[in-house]
């Protein structure tokens, strides 16, 4: 009996010593969890780069690669837009979305102003140096003259009747497309806007198709415009 009253403190010594190096396995951080702390695990056990927070991803930082790809896509898209009338949106939309993972509302509204700032300045330009006898003046001289354009012109009148026609149904669809967005769903708005600027672009290709204008642009045909 002695000799085991002797042992219980050395054995209840051992346990307490035990529970302590436990304590300080379970607190203490291991390199897995170190390597873990920034990446996440999918439910077949692969691990993934932990997504960017929105903001992080709207903080873009271009690399010399990706200049070069804009620039080249813009320019495309630029021609394109000049061709059937829409484009180079498309392809900003498309490469913020793509290349920089940001998120459809700042790719949508980014898209917009840079189109709104483009249409503004070219609207600047037919307004303001369109020949004497197309629109209302004054008719600077804002072009590179030559043999075909002495004067230095922007040919092309502004159309303002159009303008004029179209801000009553601008002004009543900023009303009531919000509704119209709630009871329909944004993703179902965005598959018929799809839609609609698939068979808008196929329709203005034809249109350019059957006027010889790809004909006379590669030397083909002369152009029945």
């Amino acid at each position: 009996a002695t000799g085991a009253a002797q042992t219980l403190p050395d054995n209840r010594d051992g346990q307490e010593e035990k529970k302590e190096n436990d304590i300080e396995a379970v607190g203490a951080p291991t390199e897995t969890t170190g390597l873990l702390s920034d990446k996440n695990m999918t439910a077949g056990g692969a691990i993934v780069p932990k997504r960017a927070s929105r903001m992080e991803r709207r903080n873009i930082k271009f690399t010399r690669k990706q200049y070069i790809i804009y620039v080249t896509c813009c320019f495309l898209g630029g021609m394109l837009c000049g061709w059937i009338g829409i484009g180079v949106e498309k392809v900003t939309f498309f490469l913020l979305t793509y290349f920089h993972d940001v998120d459809v509302i700042a790719a949508g509204l980014s898209s917009i102003t840079m189109t709104g700032w483009l249409s503004f300045f070219a609207f600047l330009l037919h307004a303001l140096c369109t020949p004497e006898d197309e629109g209302i003046g004054p008719h600077f001289s804002c072009a590179v003259r030559d043999k075909s354009n002495p004067f230095g012109h922007v040919f092309g009148k502004v159309p303002y009747e159009l303008w004029l026609s179209v801000i009553p149904g601008i002004l009543i669809g900023s009303l009531v497309g919000p509704a119209v967005n709630a009871a329909v769903g944004p993703r179902n708005i965005m598959i018929v806007f799809v839609i609609f600027l698939l068979f808008d672009a196929g329709y203005n290709l034809y249109n350019l198709t059957d006027n010889g204008y790809f004909a006379e642009l590669l030397g083909l045909a002369e152009s029945k415009i």
